[in-house]
């Protein structure tokens, strides 16, 4: 017998690269749709309501506010020249005068925790005008803390700085009559 030699095809052949191109689409629609980013670390948090919206009429929720105002009269806007006793410190409307630092910061404790003797779940507000050294608020947040109120709010300047002065005189003028 002989051998037979083997047939070489004569026509070459071609891959069709249609499915090929079809499964690298849908791995890279399944990998798109299944990624999942990372949270953000060092996120914080916020409680805000989740019930916004559901009840008919809004319950109005009153809460107690002890305010410590702080003020810089207009004649020390140098900062070089701004002394502790041209702060004056208020509580709520009243003024409070003292000797020294010590004496004004006790003043200020005691009248805080007498109030909160008298309302337990009260918040504190700290309000700075413009020209207040950065020590005098931090002593009364202090202050705040060492008389056990959990919430303090800093309340900004107005937008107008001449209405928040106007605003001191007026308290002051009604405090003298």
């Amino acid at each position: 017998m002989a051998k037979k030699k083997a047939a070489k095809p004569d026509t070459d052949v071609e891959m069709n690269m249609t499915p090929m191109i079809d499964v690298t689409f849908q791995l890279l629609i399944f990998f798109i749709v299944n990624l999942k980013f990372k949270t953000l670390e060092k996120k914080l948090l916020s409680y805000l309501p989740t019930d916004f919206g559901l009840a008919s009429k809004p319950q109005i929720v009153e809460e107690s506010f002890m305010t410590v105002k702080l003020q810089q009269p207009m004649k020390s806007e140098d900062s070089r020249r701004i002394m502790f006793r041209d702060t004056r410190f208020y509580i709520e409307r009243d003024r409070i005068e003292g000797v020294d630092t010590k004496d004004i910061h006790g003043q200020i404790h005691k009248k805080l925790v007498d109030f909160r003797g008298v309302t337990p779940d009260a918040k504190g507000k700290i309000e700075a005008s413009k020209g207040v050294p950065h020590h005098h608020v931090v002593a009364v947040l202090d202050i705040f803390r060492r008389a056990g109120y959990e919430t303090i709010t800093f309340v900004g300047l107005a937008k107008n700085a001449k209405i928040n002065n106007e605003w001191f005189l007026k308290i002051q003028k009604g405090l003298e009559n």
